[in-house]
């Protein structure tokens, strides 16, 4: 009970005492205020606006605090209107005893919130200058006595005009202890930070980062020299240290030395800008990994210091989290170095003695890179390597998945800038050999994977020279051999073009598959219609040039079944060119010449002569899937087709014909033909029966038909058939790609009548032309008409004469006027008189014998 009392009374006293304190705070603050501003405006050299002044003794308790809020700090430059400083609390305490004596020493400042603007203009001047220097005695009332500043939440900011350099961070929790003598400032500086960015040129370095710093520094405001000894960064599970000097008389001088403790591979990418970093910011690593160098010399607009570096690892592991690939027993001896002076034409890096293992499969290397301003490289690399292993280690947005082996020697000397003016002169010390055992590879851009890739790539300065390499792709197969130039270049420089000259050999291609590898994707439920009706995406890259002589045993296209492809193939400035390639096809023999021009975007020309020998009709419609119209197909059709066509053909990237540009002229000749179920000869039953009609057949029919504008334009043909009633028909008319038809037919309707010959006004001899019956077929495919061809009639019957009587006869000398070709009713009038019955003898070209 007596404890307890003893409690009681010390709680009641310490209220006792807070309450006094409270009180005296309150009667007497307008009087420290007062005492705190006149000290304030004899160490301000620039206007301070504050919002609020108040004390507190809550904010920085056990000790006293004169509150300030809102408060703005103008810069010290001349003619400056951008603020230093906004705060939007500022707290300077002092110790509670001072209330005693009455003069009160301002020993800690606090900032909360708000930002610091440090700059130095191009001349060098700073704007943080807002201090004048300390004249005043021990015996003010108020003095600065600071011992502690701290910083929270505050951001800060330097940017220099001069250099060109700007840094940016946020202070979370920064404590600075302050020991001040007359001629030097004694800090230790600890606490957390973010780094929003530290700008230096065209590169930013440690952009958001997070970091703790433990640093002790001295200011030797005489010789105008700044000392760390040492400073403590912490980036992540890594700690450097930095020791030195910087001085700031006249230009900046630093004479600094940096060491890693417990760093890694993400701690020392954590010192790279974002470009160079973002490769290799995923990875981890476990192993010894050591870091430092040293930094000397002016650092001015004028000058930069001399920077040494030296880094790397001995029995290290570098792993990727996600995929768990881990480099093993990874050794690697570097160092950088801007030379002397320093610059960036002097600046060399070297990764030496670099060797390690992925999966048990061993490699090595080395690299100089020199003169950052116009680069020279010297690169060595040994490697056996499982495809699959490294895809993993190392994911390329390009490639999706892939497996196999490959091992690879290669070895690249020369300057960059001279290889990219002119890659076949510059890479004279390039040499090397890829060898590919059974790599698969499927690439994003591409529908069919790459796979069974066997041969050797050897690299002979710019070129690759190619030796039985052999490969699928979907479901085609390639055999290949032959040279790649300017294959280097095409490689690592934009806008290069890249030559095959090769021997391809192929047992069987897919030309569906090839022609749709780069089309959309299809729905996955749309299986067989895709599978009938492939979109296609055809495309000419104009960096690649061709000169193939190629050998296709089987080629599929739709319902084409090719076999037996043979030709020189060409390919510059995306037109594709072939001085002839032959091939069998639907059941005959096929050569093409020609060109596919792909150079406008949105349309692909084709102008082409091609020719075929004894195809027979009825396959070569199916194949070409009846040339797009439904009234004259397959079905209807056999003969054999000997023909030439000279044609200028357009289509859309998908391959989609415009029938509208199309040009052709088609020399065709039809053996042993036949015409069965036709339907417009069906309707011709006034002349035959329907059972002869229905198997119409010719010897040999010879045309040359013309297509423009859309239209197939059919010139007048006689065709010899089997039917005794419609022995010879004529036939002539257009046919429209939208199926619209417009034939005329004559029909003689007595083809046994002898016809006397006869000799026309110009001397030549005619045999009479009989009666014929003329019929009209138009329409469309699913409805068109049959009938009788009054115009045709009109126009061989000539003009009507006046008085609808005929013109009389002129007689003349000359010669006799020929007997005029004899009326249907007088023939069918005359009595017939049997033939004399004589033993059938074929004629000369005759081929039926009815």
């Amino acid at each position: 009970m007596r404890g307890l009392k003893i409690v009681r009374r010390g709680l009641f006293a310490l209220l006792l005492l807070l309450l006094g304190a409270t009180a005296v705070l309150w009667l007497g603050q307008d009087r420290i205020i007062g005492l705190f501003v006149a000290a304030a405006n004899q160490h301000l050299r620039t206007p301070v606006q504050v919002g609020r002044l108040e004390l507190a003794w809550w904010a920085d308790f056990p000790r006293v605090s004169i509150a300030l809020h809102d408060v703005r700090v103008r810069g010290s430059l001349p003619a400056d209107t951008a603020l230093l400083a906004r705060l939007p609390h500022l707290h300077c305490s002092f110790d509670a005893w001072d209330l005693l004596t009455g003069r009160y020493r301002i020993r800690s400042l606090t900032l909360s919130g708000g930002y610091l603007r440090l700059r130095h203009d191009a001349r060098g001047e700073a704007n943080y200058q807002v201090f004048r220097a300390d004249t005043s005695a021990n015996a003010q009332p108020v003095t600065f006595t600071l011992e502690r500043v701290r910083l929270r939440g505050v951001a800060l900011s330097l940017a220099d005009s001069l250099l060109h350099h700007r840094y940016a961070g946020q202070a979370h929790d920064l404590t600075a202890a302050l020991s001040i003598a007359p001629d030097s400032i004694w800090l230790n500086v600890r606490g957390p930070l973010r780094v929003e960015g530290l700008h230096l040129g065209r590169d930013q370095y440690l952009a958001q980062r997070e970091l703790t710093l433990a640093a002790e520094l001295l200011l030797d405001r005489k010789n105008q020299r700044l000392t760390l000894r040492p400073a403590e960064l912490r980036i992540d599970e890594a700690a450097y240290e930095l020791a030195g000097q910087v001085g700031w008389g006249g230009a900046t001088h630093l004479d600094l030395r940096v060491s890693g403790r417990q760093t890694d591979v993400p701690g020392l990418l954590a010192l790279l800008p974002p470009r160079l970093r973002a490769p290799l910011a995923a990875y981890r690593s476990r192993g010894e990994v050591y870091f430092g160098g040293t930094v000397r010399g002016e650092l001015s607009a004028r000058q930069s210091p001399r920077i040494d570096l030296k880094f790397g690892c001995r029995g290290a592991s570098l792993y990727h989290p996600n995929t768990r690939q881990t480099l093993e027993q990874l050794h690697l001896s570097g160092s950088f170095s801007n030379g002397q002076p320093a610059a960036a034409r002097n600046s060399v890096l070297v990764l030496d003695q670099v060797r390690g293992q992925l999966r048990g499969r061993a490699f090595s290397g080395r690299l100089r890179y020199a003169n950052f301003a116009d680069p020279d490289i010297d690169l060595t690399l040994r490697a056996d390597l499982d495809v699959a292993d490294v895809l993993r280690f190392y994911p390329t947005p390009a490639v999706r998945q892939g497996s196999g082996l490959a091992r690879l020697d290669a070895r690249l000397r020369g300057n960059l800038r001279a290889f990219r003016r002119d890659p076949a002169r510059a890479a004279s010390q390039v040499a090397g050999e890829l060898e590919l055992r059974g790599v698969s590879l499927q690439l994003r851009a591409l529908q069919p994977a790459f796979t069974d890739l066997r041969g050797s790539l050897l690299l002979r300065r710019n070129d690759v020279a190619v030796t039985d390499f052999r490969g699928r792709f979907g479901q085609s197969d390639f055999r290949l051999s032959g040279l790649f130039g300017n294959a280097l270049g095409w490689l690592l420089l934009p806008r290069q073009e890249l030559r095959i000259e090769a021997d391809v050999a192929a047992r069987f291609v897919n030309l569906d598959e090839l022609l749709s590898a780069q089309a959309p994707a299809k729905a996955p439920g749309a299986g067989r219609v895709a599978a009938a009706n492939p979109e296609y995406a055809f495309e000419l890259p104009p960096a690649l040039a061709l000169d193939l002589n190629a050998r296709v045993e089987r080629l599929r296209f739709r319902r084409v079944r090719a076999r037996a492809l043979a030709g020189t193939v060409r390919l510059q400035r995306q037109v594709l060119s072939t001085p002839g390639i032959n091939l069998r096809a639907a059941g005959g023999q096929f050569a093409v010449r020609g060109s596919l021009d792909a150079r406008q975007a949105g349309l692909v020309q084709v102008r082409t002569v091609a020719s075929c020998r004894q195809v027979p009709l009825d396959s070569l419609f199916y194949s070409f899937e009846n040339f797009g119209q439904g009234f004259l197909t397959d079905r209807h059709l056999r003969g054999e087709l000997t023909a030439t066509a000279d044609a200028d053909l357009f289509f859309t990237p998908q391959l989609r014909p415009l029938t509208d540009k199309l040009e052709a002229e088609v020399h065709a000749t039809v053996r042993r033909g036949e015409l069965n179920n036709f339907a417009p000869l069906q309707k011709l039953s006034m002349v035959a029966s329907r059972e002869q009609l229905r198997r119409l057949r010719f010897d040999e029919l010879t045309n040359t038909i013309y297509i423009q504008s859309g239209t197939v334009y059919v010139p007048e043909m006689d065709i010899r058939s089997n039917v005794r009633a419609a022995a010879r028909l004529s036939v002539t008319g257009t046919h429209t790609f939208d199926q619209q038809m417009d034939y005329h037919l004559a029909i003689p309707l007595l083809p046994g009548l002898r016809r006397p010959v006869l000799r026309t006004a110009d001397g030549a001899l005619a045999t009479a032309q009989g009666p014929e019956l003329l019929l009209h077929v138009w329409g469309d495919e699913d409805n068109f008409r049959v009938g009788y061809d009054r115009q045709r009639a009109q126009a061989r019957r000539g003009p009507r004469p006046a008085g609808g009587r005929e013109a009389p006869a002129v007689a003349t000398t000359e010669s006799p006027a020929p007997a005029p070709a004899p009326r249907l009713r007088e023939v069918l009038r005359a009595p017939l008189k049997p033939a004399e019955k004589k033993p059938a003898v074929p004629q000369p070209g005759e081929y039926f014998d009815f």
